[in-house]
């Protein structure tokens, strides 16, 4: 293993010399989904618009045919027009989820599944095996091209989840040898998935064999694994999912099973991916993956090195969901917002992380909030209130499972099939007398008209107006500033509006008073959520968060404590991820931002490695993408609010 050693500490800490002002301007690496706000629905589940496709062409009532609404492993009857709706004010389509405040809409995926057997069928969309048509189950394709027309005239991105990794079951074992069965030589299009060499074939996750990896190459349970490796593969879902961006207009994908893929296939089939989407005039096409993972250690490999654009933020779930419930104080919210700087590079950060707090596979956040502790309904409630919180008011962007938003929890364990359920009137017994937080069971009544009064629909609401109203509580910069105890305090700032915004985080049933430091001195604070008295001396701040709940205050002026300065430059080993930690250290009232600069043998130029825009500023450097260079340059540019920038000394490294 090589060793990195630090030769020469060059120079002096200067004003910026060698790099451009422009170039030390901090770039906003954010994707199109930067600034959204995400309903995550199941289309099946959510309302059913035309019964005519229910048997999907009106075969037979056989429950292997897929349709079975009173069993949770079947279809239900939602479809594309029953999501569509109107496209009206009032209808319960996609203009309700637009009025609940969400500005995208993240659909399960859509394309013709595996025939039903005895026990499910794939209602869910991850049994794909025609995969340049849509389910009839959920309608056709000129009713889908209606649903992304009315998305388009609302205002609303429509991102689609897509599988890569696998297809439904087709493919069987003779002893360890793949094969398809005769009769189903044609079963999947496009035609290249209908080669037998096109899987591995190599046996499941837990159970492979021949030296391969089980974890890229066995079969997810029993479905097929597709050699991803493979140009055929990788081209052929270029063209496959290509053509779903061309014909519809989509501005993203979330990609089923990321972490299965081989390690590769992303960095060769985003680009082409990105280029279909400019064809058509979407810019900016967001790939973002799941990969469950709650270590982003080991989770910032998916961005940094596999290239995905962002992932599904488990580690954040895991945090928030903890210190929702009470069971974990701040110190939960300082280590995963610290572990932010590993998301770090020329074209990632952790403000492109989706968070969430439950889904259709885990479970939902009002099951694990109301099971945490013995509590009553109105803490509940208010503690699912303050998960969001976290969720909305802090970086990433916000993903809400549809249900939650009427308080719908999860019977049993509440996992996969028992967090799927139906928004319209159910016939699933067991959905009909189940527990929801901030509202009663929904009995033979749907969840349309629960929307209208229940608290956290309201609530959500609220939470995207104060961020529509107030860009800086978006998913702009963000700075920790106490984070030990009950009481979790960040300062958020939009660098456009240089307005400072401080959120306090109470996850306690009793008020707490805390006084802290600010970027701004002498302010006058507006309370914006929340009720507060607040003292102000220079520039701390003393204020009460109320109990169980969120305080939102707002500066009445700019930032006035510009200025930093350079204490030391340092790089290390990081022992969590073998990359190599460049830290900056500074000393400053300010929100500053720090740039980390690289320069290679023989080369006059540096190259911007990445921006860090909370403190303690980090970025680390991946020991891979050093193995030709025997030795490089690092420095550090500091950039104050004002755009005043520093330059710190240079370290000579030898690698």
């Amino acid at each position: 293993m090589r060793k990195l050693v630090v030769l020469i500490l060059i120079g002096t800490i200067s004003t910026l010399g060698t790099v451009s002002a422009a170039e030390t301007k901090p770039e906003a690496i954010r994707t199109q989904l930067a600034d959204e706000l995400i309903y995550f629905v199941f289309t099946d589940r959510y309302l059913n618009g035309s019964p005519s496709n229910d048997l999907a062409g009106g075969l037979t009532s056989d429950p292997t045919d897929g349709f079975l609404k009173s069993h949770t492993a079947f279809f239900h009857g939602g479809d594309f027009r029953g999501l569509t709706g109107t496209c009206a004010r009032g209808d319960k389509g996609l203009y309700r989820i637009k009025e609940l405040g969400f500005t995208t809409v993240w659909l399960t995926p859509i394309v013709e599944q595996a025939k039903a057997t005895t026990s499910g069928a794939g209602y869910h969309g991850y049994w794909g095996v025609k995969f340049d048509t849509t389910d009839p189950h959920l309608g056709t394709k000129a009713e889908f091209l209606a649903l992304t027309n009315c998305a388009k005239k609302l205002g609303l991105k429509v991102v689609l989840d897509v599988v890569t990794n696998h297809t439904g079951d087709i493919n069987k074992y003779d002893g360890k040898t793949a094969y398809i069965p005769a009769g189903l030589e044609g079963a999947r299009s496009p035609s290249w998935l209908n080669k037998i060499s096109n899987y591995h074939g190599v046996g499941t996750l837990d159970n492979c064999w021949g030296g391969a990896n089980c974890q890229r190459m066995g079969d997810f349970f029993t479905l097929d694994d597709l050699a991803t490796e493979n140009p055929e593969v990788y081209l052929g879902w270029a063209d496959v999912y290509g053509d779903w961006i061309k014909d519809y207009g989509l501005s993203g994908f979330r990609v089923d099973t990321a972490k299965h893929v081989d390690e590769k296939f992303f960095v060769r089939w985003n680009p082409l991916i990105d280029s279909a989407a400019k064809s058509v005039g979407v810019n900016n096409f967001t790939i973002f993956g799941e990969v469950w993972e709650s270590n982003p250690a080991e989770l910032m490999n998916y961005v940094r090195r596999e290239k995905l654009d962002s992932v599904l933020d488990f580690p954040f779930q895991k945090a928030a969901v903890s210190f929702a419930t009470g069971l974990e104080t701040g110190v939960v919210l300082r280590n995963l917002f610290l572990a932010d700087d590993y998301y770090i590079s020329q074209t990632t950060n952790a403000n492109n992380l989706v968070t969430f707090l439950g889904n259709h596979d885990m479970g939902r956040v009002g099951l694990f909030i109301s099971t945490a502790r013995y509590q009553s309904d109105s803490d509940a409630i208010k503690r699912v209130k303050l998960a969001h919180d976290l969720m909305y008011l802090t970086r990433g962007i916000p993903t809400v499972y549809y249900g939650d938003e009427v308080g719908m929890t999860g019977s049993y364990s509440g996992t996969d099939q028992l967090a799927r359920q139906d928004m319209f009137q159910t016939a699933v017994d067991v959905w009909k007398t189940e527990l929801r937080v901030g509202g009663k069971p929904i009995g033979n009544s749907d969840s349309f008209k629960a929307t209208e009064t229940h608290p956290l629909a309201k609530y959500l609401k609220t939470l995207s107006a104060l961020r529509k109203d107030h860009p800086g509580l978006g998913n702009h910069q963000m700075q920790v500033r106490v984070a030990n105890s009950a009481v979790t305090v960040v300062s958020k700032r939009d660098p456009e509006e240089n307005i400072e915004y401080l959120v306090g985080f109470n996850n306690t049933a009793k008020p707490r008073t805390i006084t802290i430091r600010t970027s701004t001195s002498d302010a006058r604070w507006k309370n914006l959520l929340g009720k507060s008295v607040v003292k102000v001396k220079g520039n701390q701040v003393t204020f009460t968060v109320p109990a169980l709940s969120t305080l939102v205050l707002q500066s009445d002026r700019e930032l006035n404590l510009a200025g930093a300065t350079i204490k030391k430059l340092a790089l290390t080993k990081d022992p969590g991820t073998g990359f190599n930690s460049i830290q900056l250290e500074v000393e400053t009232k300010d929100l500053t931002q720090g740039q980390f600069w690289i320069k290679y043998p023989n080369s006059t130029s540096w190259e911007l490695l990445g921006t860090d825009a909370t403190a303690p500023f980090r970025y680390f450097l991946d020991p891979n993408s050093l193995n030709s260079y025997s030795n490089f340059e690092i420095k550090a540019v500091l950039i104050s609010s004002d755009g005043k920038t520093q330059e710190s000394n240079v370290l000579k490294v030898n690698n």
